[in-house]
C-alpha cells in the first residue's frame, strides 16, 4: 500500500523504518483538503499543534477544525487515515495541578477518538499509550524538538513505526471471534487433578500473579467482543470446583460453552464451532502442552503456545498478537457474548419441537429495515468484508465507498431479533438502479428464511440478482433460480431476472 505522512513535526526519521511519501511541514489541513494518490494517510501530532500552554478553548477549537476537514478528505478521497492522538510531559510542580493537566489531556483524546468513531476508515495511532510504556524521558528531547521541529527520540520514532506497521497490517487482518483456552498450567498454574485445589497457583505471589493477570487480560477481550470458552481435558468436576472455591477473574459463566472431557482437543473445537456457528479460523486455541497446540494446528485453527517456561515474555506475545487487535468494535461486537448465550437457547428449543416450521414459527422473530443508514456503516462494512458463504457477490467495499453508494444507490441493512434476544444487523442488501450488486446474510442467522424476507422486501419490477461463485458461497447458487423467469451466464457471472410474483414474504417473521 503507497503510504504517505503529514505532520507539524520533522518525521523523516520514520522513512528508516518505514517506507513512505513525506508531505511539507505544518501543512496539515491543506492536504486534507486536497486529493491524494496514496492508500493510507498517516496524521502525526505533537501536542503543539492542538495548544501551547494547554488552553482548553483553543485545543477544542482545533479539534473542530480538524474534524472538519477529515470530513472534507473522506468525501474527496478513499485513503485510509491513521490518526495520532497526542501525549504531553507535565512539570511536576504539584500533584494536584498534574492531575488536573491530565485529565484535561484525556479529554482532549477522547475528542481526536470520536472522529474515529464518527467518520469511515479513520484509525487511532495511540501515541498516549506508546508514551506511557517507553517513559517521558526516552520519549521527548525538548532540545531537539525546540531548535529542530523533532521532539521525539530515536526510541520514540522506532516505537511510533512498529504501532503504525501494526495498523497497516491490521487493515487485511480478520480479528477472531473466539478463544478456547485450556485450564491446567494456563488459566491457573499446576494440574487440579494433581495437585488439588489447595496446590494449583493463582494469587498475589509469583508464579500465581501471573496466572490471574492473564485471566483478567482474557475477562478484557471478552468485554471487547471476544468469546470466551474451555477447552481441557480433566474432570469437569474438579474444573468447576476451582471457579466455585476460588476467587478467580473469571467465572464459570463467562464461558459460553465448556469442553471438558479426555476426547482429542480438536474435536473438542469442532463441537465449539458448530455449537457457536463460526468458522474454525475464528477460534484461537490457546494451550501450554505442545502436543495440544500440534494436534489442534492440523485442522486450520490458530494457536498461541502458553509458555510457562517464560510466562513474562508469553503474555507479552500474547497482547501484541494481531488477532486479537481491532481498529473497529461495534455494538454488535460487545453483545457477542449476549447473542451466542441466547443462540444455545434456540438449541435447547429445537430439541425439543416437532418440526423446524414450528420452531421458527415459536422464536417470534421480528426485524428492523433501515436504507442508507450511516449510523449504521460501521457494521455494514465490517459484513461486507467477513461475509463468505451466503454471500451471492462477495464484493468488499470499504466504509467510504458505502457512503457513497448511501448517497447514490439504495443500501438496506436488517437487523434481526427474537425471544431469545437481538442478533443486531445481520443482512445487506445495495441496490444499483434496478440490479442487485450485494446480497448477503450473516451465518448466525442462516436457516431462519430470513433471506426470503430480505428479497421480499427489497423487491420490485424489472429486478436482476447476480450470482458470482466463489469456494466458499456455492450454498447460494440456487437462491434465485425458482425466483427467476430468465437466467443468463455471461464471463461466469449468472443473472437472475427476477419474477416479482415468485417472491413471497415468510409470514412467520414481523417487521418491527
Amino acid at each position: 500500500m503507497k503510504t504517505a505522512i503529514v505532520s507539524n513535526v520533522i518525521t523523516s526519521p520514520l522513512k528508516k523504518h518505514i517506507e513512505l511519501k513525506e508531505y511539507d511541514l505544518n501543512t496539515i489541513f491543506q492536504v486534507l483538503n486536497s486529493k491524494i494518490n496514496e492508500d493510507i494517510l498517516i496524521i502525526l501530532f505533537d501536542y503543539k499543534f492542538f495548544f501551547l500552554n494547554f488552553v482548553n478553548d483553543e485545543a477544542y477549537n482545533r479539534i473542530s477544525l480538524l474534524k472538519q476537514a477529515i470530513k472534507i478528505f473522506r468525501k474527496n478521497n478513499k485513503a485510509k487515515i491513521i490518526l495520532s492522538n497526542i501525549a504531553k510531559s507535565f512539570t511536576d510542580i504539584n500533584s494536584m495541578l498534574n492531575i488536573k493537566e491530565f485529565q484535561k489531556l484525556l479529554q482532549l483524546n477522547t475528542e481526536i477518538n470520536n472522529i474515529a468513531n464518527e467518520i469511515s476508515d479513520v484509525m487511532i495511532l495511540n501515541i498516549f499509550n506508546l508514551h506511557l510504556k517507553i517513559g517521558d524521558q526516552n520519549f521527548y528531547n525538548m532540545k531537539n524538538g525546540y531548535l529542530f521541529q523533532t521532539p521525539f527520540t530515536k526510541v520514540a520514532f522506532e516505537g511510533i513505526a512498529k504501532e503504525i506497521s501494526n495498523l497497516i497490517e491490521l487493515i487485511d487482518i480478520k480479528r477472531i471471534k473466539v478463544i478456547a483456552v485450556d485450564a491446567d498450567n494456563t488459566l491457573w498454574g499446576g494440574i487440579v487433578g494433581e495437585d488439588g485445589i489447595d496446590g494449583i497457583m493463582i494469587d498475589e505471589n509469583y508464579p500465581g500473579i501471573i496466572y490471574k493477570y492473564f485471566q483478567e487480560f482474557l475477562k478484557y477481550l471478552k468485554e471487547s467482543g471476544i468469546v470466551l470458552t474451555l477447552v481441557s481435558k480433566n474432570n469437569e468436576n474438579d474444573v468447576k470446583e476451582v471457579f466455585e472455591s476460588k476467587q478467580l477473574p473469571l467465572k464459570w459463566e463467562d464461558f459460553i460453552v465448556h469442553k471438558i472431557n479426555w476426547n482429542p482437543k480438536s474435536e473438542s473445537l469442532k463441537e465449539i464451532a458448530n455449537t457457536i456457528n463460526v468458522s474454525t479460523d475464528a477460534i484461537l486455541f490457546i494451550d501450554d502442552n505442545l502436543y495440544e497446540i500440534e494436534e489442534v494446528k492440523r485442522f486450520d485453527y490458530k494457536v498461541f503456545h502458553f509458555d510457562t517456561k517464560n510466562l513474562f515474555q508469553t503474555i507479552q506475545n500474547l497482547e501484541n498478537l494481531n488477532d486479537i487487535k481491532t481498529f473497529t468494535i461495534t455494538d454488535e461486537d460487545l453483545k457477542k457474548n449476549q447473542m451466542y448465550k441466547a443462540n444455545l437457547k434456540r438449541s435447547e428449543l429445537l430439541k425439543e419441537v416437532n418440526s423446524m416450521d414450528d420452531f421458527l414459527k415459536s422464536l417470534d422473530m421480528e426485524i428492523k429495515v433501515s436504507k442508507n443508514d450511516k449510523t449504521h456503516l460501521k457494521r455494514i462494512t465490517q459484513l461486507i468484508n467477513k461475509t463468505n458463504q451466503f454471500n451471492l457477490t462477495t464484493k468488499r467495499y470499504n466504509e467510504s465507498e458505502v457512503e457513497e453508494m448511501m448517497d447514490k444507490y439504495e443500501v438496506y441493512d436488517f437487523t434481526l431479533k427474537d425471544k431469545f434476544g437481538d442478533f443486531g444487523i445481520i443482512g445487506i442488501a445495495i441496490i444499483k438502479g434496478n440490479v442487485i450488486d450485494t446480497f448477503l446474510l450473516s451465518c448466525r442467522a442462516l436457516g431462519r428464511k430470513v433471506e426470503d424476507f430480505i428479497l421480499a422486501t427489497i423487491k420490485k419490477d424489472d429486478l436482476i440478482g447476480i450470482y458470482i461463485p466463489t469456494k466458499k458461497n456455492q450454498q447460494t447458487i440456487d437462491f434465485y433460480k425458482d425466483k427467476s423467469n430468465k437466467i443468463e451466464n455471461k464471463n461466469n457471472i449468472i443473472y437472475f431476472y427476477l419474477d416479482i410474483q415468485k417472491i413471497k414474504k415468510p409470514t412467520f417473521i414481523k417487521e418491527s
